[in-house]
């Protein structure tokens, strides 16, 4: 299976209802436009598995692989999906693509509520892309462990041509 690539970041072109009427000549410079903006539909929106991560990990915004675009934190929407009450153990990479081994419990007595609190810092805070992960157990309260899977919905912003 090839892999779609483009050479250069693709921008939106605004062409007047005039330069592509019925009846008129079309012309390179319509024919290039359209040609461009097809480019930019397609990879307006793009999605990403992030792969796993844990508390205090930090999720860096993706790059495309076809055309090598890098996003920015405003251009994405994260999705965090609860995939262990457990840290992962050691040599664990944040961002690996396979399910991380997992360490012994963190937290004391039952636990209560698992996740407690899942968040990702956004764009406007002062850490965008940090993970918090926490469980609550009977005793001990709120201890931050955890693993999450990440996917990221990134929309291109209009680049103009």
């Amino acid at each position: 299976m090839s892999q779609l690539t483009f050479a250069s970041i693709p921008g939106f072109f605004d062409l007047a209802d005039s330069a592509i009427a019925a009846g008129q000549p079309l012309t390179d410079d319509s024919i290039s436009k359209i040609s461009h903006n097809a480019k930019f539909g397609v990879v307006r929106a793009e999605q990403f598995y992030m792969g796993f991560y844990a508390n205090g990990n930090t999720v860096a915004a993706p790059v495309s692989p076809v055309d090598g675009y890098a996003y920015s934190y405003a251009e994405c929407l994260f999705f965090l999906i609860h995939s262990s009450s457990l840290s992962p153990a050691a040599g664990f990479v944040p961002g690996q693509a396979l399910f991380p081994p997992t360490a012994p419990n963190a937290g004391a007595g039952s636990l209560l509520a698992s996740p407690y609190q899942v968040t990702i810092e956004p764009s406007s805070g002062p850490n965008p892309g940090l993970i918090s992960l926490s469980n609550y157990y009977s005793t001990s309260g709120p201890v931050n462990e955890g693993t999450v899977a990440v996917y990221c919905l990134a929309q291109r912003l209009s680049l103009g041509g």
